[in-house]
């Protein structure tokens, strides 16, 4: 009988709790999700999160210093890279984040549950394990985030080092080919690969200084991946010797457990010990020695669950937890589906399970905004750029239902990296906008154009975004509809969307039907044009011009419904619904190329 099968009789280890499962189904719930959609939309700006992250990384590293300074000094903590927590608020959840891997929606839903479930006027008790990025576009923006929670409460929240952060501080040619992918991968646009590589020189001094585990009250070992290995232990007197040992903490982030048998087996890139499985139960007694604390429990986010958790019974009840924070996709080996992350919640000494239940239209939000881009080398960005230890990759974004320029259209003169820019820019307005996000995608249809996209698209997608804003995007909308008829007066879905934002925005029936009377003469069978100018009539109680307008709006099979009053007299509720049909009907441009299609049938 091995030592680890004999502890499991001998084990105080409480049981863990059952599981809690949040659907986000009953309104108290639901509201969680109110602010998500515009931050995780917000994040989709990669020049802003890259900026956010940098700035963070340097607020965290004053506060870090040369020790832990302010991290987690709630919990009292000895130590640096290996924190013992004396003390924590066992009346209060403390929440433990797994592996991200650059998940924003999963990372913004759990924070929100866990900001909403916490005492008001209180910062939540949190750690992170590690991995928050993993070479795709959300790396920077989970990063941020992150990083911010810790600037934002520092004696109340830990962030630890994982093995795609650690990946970072490789120096040598022969530990890239076998690192794990992280943030000098994620996919980027050409004009961001510079402000990349400052984040991750920056956050790689920021490394040196991060813990890699931490010890809870209760002997409950929170790392990325696993305990160092006994043989390890064995020439360590103490926890500040430990402290001195780089190989010894790697190990927290890099080595491995075995899926079926409680053994550690060690990563390809250990040095000073031989690379042989040791058993897991002998590792924790030796680590217990060093720190002088009982340690029979751990919490880790390697080797991400398709469950969104595990717990490895072989190891013992209750001792070795997995979780994964992620929303990704498993592939038919991992049977297929969508992982739901979740995370491990400690109170009162015992640890539970909460799984979330992410409804499936913000997952697929998430996707548009963040699509899981295969990266491609650019020898030549490497060439203009100083060497560096880390490899970053020009983002290949897909290009679809493209078409060529017309035939003889008037284009101006730009290169390739303007063009490859413009395209970039394009694409995450197009997404933003599916995502609702109406001054992100207005700022992206901007750099668009800075960038010689085709402005008369960028023209029309940046008025859809303003007048979607309402009454605050209104003369904006206005200003930019008035430039796109300067250059053509027959650009009839320039009307429309002015028309649009007239009713809709400044609720100014009479100037709203003058416009939709010119797009009806333009488009004489446009459906949307003809119900348009019927609701204006009916808004000005004029009952036998907005009877005809419907009629010639059904003849052309419009989908939007009639009022249930011809005369202005709507009731707020249902007028509300109807601005918001017509506010889906306004055209604008999937792609640059493209005709204009309404905003509803994207």
């Amino acid at each position: 009988m091995s030592l680890s099968q004999e502890n499991k009789s001998k084990s105080t280890v409480p049981p863990p709790g059952p599981m809690v499962t949040v659907d986000f189904l009953d309104p108290a719930s639901r509201n969680i999700l109110v602010g998500v959609r515009q931050r995780v939309a917000m994040w989709g700006n990669t020049e802003r999160a890259i900026i956010r992250a940098t700035a963070a990384v340097e607020k965290v590293d004053r506060l870090i210093g040369s020790g832990p300074g302010a991290m987690g000094a709630e919990f009292r903590p000895n130590g640096r890279r290996v924190l013992r927590l004396n003390k924590i608020e066992e009346e209060n959840p403390f929440w433990i984040i797994g592996d991200v891997r650059g998940d924003v929606m999963a990372l913004e839903i759990i924070l929100g549950f866990i900001d909403e479930t916490t005492q008001k006027g209180q910062s939540p008790q949190l750690i992170f394990l590690g991995d928050l990025t993993a070479g795709v576009m959300g790396d920077a923006a989970c990063l941020a985030i992150a990083l911010e929670r810790v600037a934002a409460a520092p004696t109340r929240t830990i962030m630890l080092a994982g093995d795609r952060e650690l990946a970072l501080c490789f120096s040598d040619n022969n530990a890239d080919d076998g690192k794990p992918r992280g943030l000098a991968d994620m996919p980027v646009p050409l004009a961001q690969v510079q402000p990349l590589r400052d984040l991750v020189r920056t956050f790689s001094f920021l490394l040196e200084k991060l813990p890699v585990a931490a010890i809870c009250p209760g002997g409950i070992l929170l790392a990325h991946s696993a305990p160092a290995r006994e043989s390890f232990f064995s020439t360590i007197e103490n926890a500040q010797n430990l402290e001195t040992r780089p190989e010894v903490l790697r190990a927290f982030a890099f080595d491995r457990l075995h899926a079926r048998e409680a053994m550690i087996i060690p990563h390809p890139s250990s040095v000073g010990t031989a690379s042989v499985s040791e058993d897991f139960a002998k590792s924790m007694l030796a680590l217990s020695r060093v720190v002088g604390l009982p340690v029979e429990r751990m919490v880790r986010g390697q080797d991400a669950a398709p469950e969104g958790y595990r717990w490895f019974r072989n190891y013992g009840e209750g001792v070795l937890l997995t979780i994964s924070t992620m929303t990704d996709s498993l592939t038919n080996a991992s049977g297929g589906g969508r992982r739901k992350p979740c995370a491990a919640r400690l109170k009162l000494g015992r640890l539970r399970v909460v799984q979330f239940e992410i409804p499936e239209e913000l997952v697929v939000t998430a996707e548009q905004l963040f699509p899981r881009l295969e990266p491609k080398i650019t020898r030549n960005i490497e060439d203009q750029l100083s060497p560096s230890p880390t490899s970053i990759v020009e983002m290949q974004p897909p290009i679809k239902h493209s078409k060529p320029p017309l035939v003889g259209a008037v284009k101006n003169l730009v290169t390739d990296e303007d063009t490859h820019a413009a395209q970039i820019h394009f694409e995450r307005g197009v997404r933003l906008l599916a995502a609702r996000s109406w001054s992100g995608a207005r700022q992206a249809f901007q750099e668009a154009g800075h960038a010689n996209a085709n402005m008369n698209a960028c023209c029309m997608n940046e008025a859809v975004a303003c007048l979607s804003m309402g009454l605050p995007g209104h003369q904006d909308a206005l200003r930019l509809c008035r430039a796109l008829l300067q250059k053509s007066q027959q650009n009839a879905y320039a009307y429309f969307n002015m028309g649009v934002s007239y009713l809709t925005s400044e609720r100014n029936p009479i100037e709203a039907g003058r416009v939709f009377r010119t797009v009806t003469q333009l488009l004489p069978h446009f459906a949307d044009g003809w119900w348009a100018l019927g609701m204006a009539f009916s808004l000005r109680a004029d009952r036998r011009n907005a009877a005809d307008a419907f009629a010639k709006a059904s003849e052309y099979k419009c989908l939007l419904s009639i009022p249930s009053s011809l005369e202005g007299i709507i009731p707020a509720r249902e007028l509300a619904g109807v601005f918001e049909a017509l506010r889906g009907r306004v055209r604008y441009h999937p792609t640059q190329m493209s005709e204009a299609v309404a905003l509803s049938e994207t």
